[in-house]
């Protein structure tokens, strides 16, 4: 009985470890092929090892170099009134009626029609660092509110496909996109598209995120490490369940193509300070809206016209932005008083971007 027992364990045990060999095996091959996934971005006239390099050199240790105080500057600060940053995207986005994604085929779509640009993976003066590692190889879908509207048939995923709304958009783009085809019908191509899908940005902020980079290089020899491009809401959901500053309003500033994340954990307080001041240089020409986020990431919002919303606009944006509606502020008893001061100045320093540092904490 007790050799039975014995035996019986090491059948388990052996099913276990092979098990779990195979998991590994998988997803060291899967992390294996993301730089090729991500290579995929390159032209042809690209080294194919750039993004590789470049990412060593964004990385690489500082060794101490660079290092002295933080200096945090007030425009890349939350405001008083918290909300204030993120409607003031909502209100940019509601001024000109920006298209939000919904999905990787309404992103498509807007690929085709223009409105968004593929970015490069590497550059001279930045590199595409963890864009789109959220990404599955599951079928192309449609997407709102956190459901699937397509009940996906295994069997037959690319027929079902092929019947929805934008499909014909996915399908061009399958075919010839930044010089590669990719067959949706194979998870591999499908992944590999998602990622490159998320290697874009709308012209207005492709404009910024190049200023800035080469600002950065041109101090530190170093490439600019981006992190975030666009999100379509169904990215940006399960995106949601690993990082709580994915935010899951109706218009997440992501979803329009106009806002994208740097990575500034691998640099110096040096590096830091100064990105932080060219990017509080900007904000102060009215030209995008920016914060220093906890989980390592400035996140940038360029404004489609170089220019600032009105503050009345943002102040109407305040509940769309996820802000308790007046009557529930009247009554909170987390400075009322301040929250109140902030509306009653609104039309006073409306249109002037300026005022924006007298709004931070």
């Amino acid at each position: 009985m007790g050799k039975r027992v014995v035996s019986a364990l090491v059948v388990i045990a052996l099913i276990a470890g092979t098990a779990w060999a195979l998991y590994h095996f998988q997803l060291v091959k899967r992390l294996a092929n993301q730089p090729q996934q991500i290579s995929s971005n390159f032209s042809s006239t690209q080294d194919p090892e750039a993004w590789n390099r470049a990412v060593e050199i964004a990385k690489a240790d500082r060794g101490g170099k660079g290092a002295g105080a933080l200096e945090i500057p007030s425009e890349l600060k939350h405001y008083e009134e918290r909300y204030w940053f993120l409607a003031t995207q909502v209100a940019e986005i509601e001024k000109y009626n920006v298209h939000t994604c919904q999905d990787y085929i309404d992103l498509a779509a807007m690929l085709a029609r223009g409105e968004l640009v593929p970015v490069p993976a590497v550059t001279d003066t930045y590199v595409l660092l963890g864009v789109g590692q959220r990404a599955d190889d599951s079928p192309f879908s449609r997407y709102e509110e956190d459901k699937e509207l397509l009940d996906q048939n295994p069997q037959q995923p690319d027929t079902q496909q092929k019947t929805l709304p934008d499909y014909d958009s996915l399908q061009k783009l399958a075919k010839n996109f930044n010089g590669r085809s990719y067959d949706l019908s194979n998870p591999s191509d499908r992944l590999a598209l998602k990622m490159n899908m998320l290697s874009a940005l709308r012209p207005q902020a492709l404009k910024i995120m190049e200023e800035v980079a080469t600002a950065y290089h041109s101090q530190f020899a170093r490439p600019l490490p981006v992190s975030s491009l666009v999100r379509p809401e169904e990215y940006q959901h399960s995106l949601r369940r690993v990082n709580r500053n994915a935010v899951t309003i109706d218009a997440p500033p992501h979803s329009t193509g106009l806002a994208f994340d740097i990575d500034y954990r691998y640099m110096s307080v040096a590096e830091q300070n100064f990105l932080m001041q060219e990017l509080a240089r900007i904000k102060n020409e009215g030209r995008i809206e920016v914060i220093r986020e906890r989980n390592a990431n400035y996140h940038v919002f360029a404004f489609m016209n170089g220019s600032r919303p009105g503050d009345d606009l943002i102040s109407a944006c305040l509940e769309k932005a996820g802000a308790p509606p007046p009557e529930e502020a009247h009554h909170a008893v987390e400075k009322p008083a301040k929250v109140n001061k902030k509306t009653a100045n609104a039309t006073r320093h409306r249109g002037n971007p300026h005022t924006a540092r007298k709004r931070h904490r």
